[in-house]
């Protein structure tokens, strides 16, 4: 776990009046700020969740932090923002920690391994733009309302930006490349996770023209 967000030492963003409904329980002034998906660090990955944005804010004498698209519950409060921060990413982890626990003692009654332990990683997507005289990286797309439509490209082995004009023998091809990780002791980030190899392979099929074996992989 990372010290710093036991401290409360994260970045805060000014909100004032107008931020909240008056309805909802945030205070008219106060602080955002973001506990990361993937905290704490030892949690599964399979079980990570998106970003929660928070507000710290004054309220009855104390600090308090409350998550703002969430249930909206308190997470901690405190004598000061940086105690009630603090105290909020405690609790945070310990819920998170207890649901992962939950999960795995769920996977076990079922018969199933702790964690889905295949997994597809997307490791990198490039659109090329193939031409007559060429094939190109396309960096982006100009304006819709320009007509034709302009590709902005760099060569294959890189050079100076350039662009090229859609037309007829213009045509898009996006090369989608990713890893196969089966039991491998790998925790890949951005993967789709199976419990079978022969489901990974058809979502590999779909989701990607290209599929390596991550090389840790059992014989």
């Amino acid at each position: 776990m990372r010290d710093d967000y036991l401290t409360g030492n994260v970045h805060l963003t000014v909100y004032g009046p107008g931020r909240f409904p008056a309805h909802l329980p945030f205070g008219r002034n106060g602080y955002l700020f973001t506990v990361p998906g993937w905290f704490p660090e030892d949690a599964p990955e399979h079980i990570k969740v998106t970003d929660w944005e928070m507000a710290v804010y004054r309220s009855l004498g104390e600090w308090e932090v409350r998550d703002v698209n969430g249930i909206r519950r308190v997470w901690g409060t405190g004598p000061s923002r940086r105690k009630a921060i603090g105290l909020a990413f405690q609790e945070i982890a310990r819920r998170r920690r207890a649901e992962a626990a939950d999960v795995a003692a769920k996977r076990k009654a079922a018969g199933l391994e702790p964690a889905p332990p295949v997994h597809v990683e997307t490791t990198a997507s490039v659109t090329l733009v193939c031409a007559p005289h060429g094939i190109a990286v396309l960096r982006w797309i100009g304006p819709v309302h320009e007509q034709p439509t302009r590709y902005y490209v760099h060569d294959t082995d890189g050079g100076d930006p350039y662009e090229i004009r859609a037309d007829d023998s213009v045509t898009l091809r996006t090369t989608t490349v990713g890893v196969l990780h089966n039991r491998c002791g790998c925790t890949p980030e951005d993967a789709a996770r199976f419990e079978e190899e022969t489901a990974a392979l058809a979502h590999a099929r779909e989701a990607l023209t290209v599929c390596h074996p991550c090389p840790k992989n059992p014989a």
